[in-house]
């Protein structure tokens, strides 16, 4: 519909739907986390005009919000079969350490589970991971999700040869494309399921979630279990990335393993992807739908 509008000399497309929702992935995975019952500390940023928007997703969830100044990213995600999102990162762009004060920090390590998310959108993303395994040291359980950064693969080379040789990360997260891309990367020569699973975690040192359209798979990189994703009709593809991550990270602390705890984070992403609002399941919803 674009391109044939623009090939006719441009002009508009009227009757889309749109709305304008809470976003980010840090916003997205704070948010389903509290929605699944997790105390949960949120540390972004953001800028007067958009405050109450953000202030208000969390109201009635056991969710900290800590929001520093800075420019509230924007983004326009197109959605059909695959969603496209066009992306201005502005504060997120550069979110490094020292937007970090020392009550974050202690915050921080007293945390079972640190998120490093949206790296791709951050240009301060790599010293940021490496600073979070400095100051919160060996012990601490630190989540990566990069987002799709097949925009930077040179850059992000570093950042894998960061976490199988430094352990910036215990736990990383991608979906197909870009566990693909990281594959690529380090030379490895599954593309897919569960071999392309345990490869990437042998290689990293890591568990190694791998959410595909198909199944999901994770692993340690000695044993790999796998769920079947269950067929339905989505009503939004974004974010849905985002709740998956929350399920697994609830199963995790939870004392789900392998399959188990695949399926949890697959009946949280589905509830989602099919709910009539963009907003994340409870709990309660989550187990009655696994």
């Amino acid at each position: 519909m674009v391109m044939a509008k623009a090939k006719s000399g441009g002009g508009g497309l009227h009757g889309i739907g749109q709305s304008e929702i809470r976003g980010g992935n840090a916003v997205n995975l704070a948010h389903a986390l509290g929605k699944l019952g997790l105390r949960t500390l949120l540390i972004t940023h953001s800028d007067a005009s958009h405050l109450h928007l953000l202030r208000s997703t969390f109201e009635g969830l056991e969710v900290e919000l800590r929001v520093k100044k800075a420019q509230a990213g924007l983004t326009v995600a197109f959605e059909e079969r695959v969603n496209v999102m066009l992306g201005d990162a502005r504060g997120a762009g550069n979110f490094g350490p020292e937007m970090l004060d020392e009550s974050d920090w202690d915050s921080l390590r007293r945390s079972k589970v640190v998120c490093s998310v949206n790296w791709a959108a951050n240009s301060r993303g790599t010293h940021l991971l490496r600073m979070l395994r400095k100051k919160l040291g060996k012990e601490a359980t630190i989540f990566f999700d990069p987002a799709d950064f097949r925009d930077r693969k040179r850059e992000f080379r570093s950042v894998l040869s960061g976490i199988a040789r430094a352990r910036v990360a215990d736990w990383v997260s991608m979906n197909r494309e870009e566990g693909a891309a990281a594959s690529s990367l380090m030379g490895l020569e599954s593309s897919t399921g569960v071999r392309l699973c345990k490869e990437l975690a042998q290689a990293l040192g890591v568990v190694f979630d791998l959410h595909c359209e198909e199944a999901v798979y994770t692993s340690d990189g000695r044993t790999s279990s796998e769920a079947k994703v269950k067929g339905g009709k989505p009503r939004r593809l974004t974010g849905a990335g985002d709740v998956w991550d929350a399920g697994s990270i609830y199963g995790r602390l939870a004392g789900m393993e392998g399959t188990e705890r695949l399926r949890f984070a697959n009946a949280a992403s589905r509830l989602y992807l099919e709910s009539k609002e963009p907003v994340p399941p409870s709990l309660d919803q989550v187990l009655a739908a696994v």
